[in-house]
């Protein structure tokens, strides 16, 4: 939180920017909502941006301490932690496909990390996002496997 203030009395662009923190914060909720990586060995061995271990044990924190990530047992193996999604970071999902398709079209990322996600960008998206959503919202809230939900999840996390 921005230090010495009262949440009313800061711009709410700001607000946001201090919330979300930094370049990793985005990274890492890709990873868990997009990519379905969603324990610390695979954020931090399949980051394609090469996240050091450190940085994000720290940004794992600092989204819990937000109300952005909560953190459940793994049903598969009992010494895992799975990282889930609040309902606030998954209201903050369309920002990020919002943020991905501002830089393809202008920056011009490679087309290979576009093409899985493309239907989610651009206009006219809001019933597509929509489901995606709520997808997020039975695996992250519900606590459903991908495969019970939509193979969408399923194609993006491979």
């Amino acid at each position: 939180m921005i230090q010495g203030s009262i949440e009313r009395d800061i711009c709410p662009i700001g607000l946001a920017a201090d919330l979300i923190g930094d370049k990793w914060s985005l990274v890492i909720l890709r990873d868990i909502s997009i990519l379905s990586r969603r324990n610390f060995n695979e954020l931090f061995k399949q980051n394609l941006e090469g996240i050091s271990s450190g940085t994000l044990a720290k940004r794992l924190k600092r989204l819990m301490d937000n109300g952005l990530l909560t953190v459940s047992k793994d049903p598969a193996h009992s010494q895992k932690k799975l990282y889930c999604l609040t309902e606030s970071a998954i209201q903050f999902i369309p920002i990020i496909f919002n943020l991905a398709h501002w830089a393809d079209v202008h920056h011009h990322p490679s087309q290979i990390f576009i093409k899985p996600i493309a239907a989610y960008l651009g206009d006219d998206k809001g019933l597509l996002i929509d489901n995606f959503l709520n997808g997020l919202r039975q695996i992250h809230l519900e606590h459903k496997s991908i495969a019970e939900v939509d193979e969408i999840f399923l194609e993006l996390a491979s």
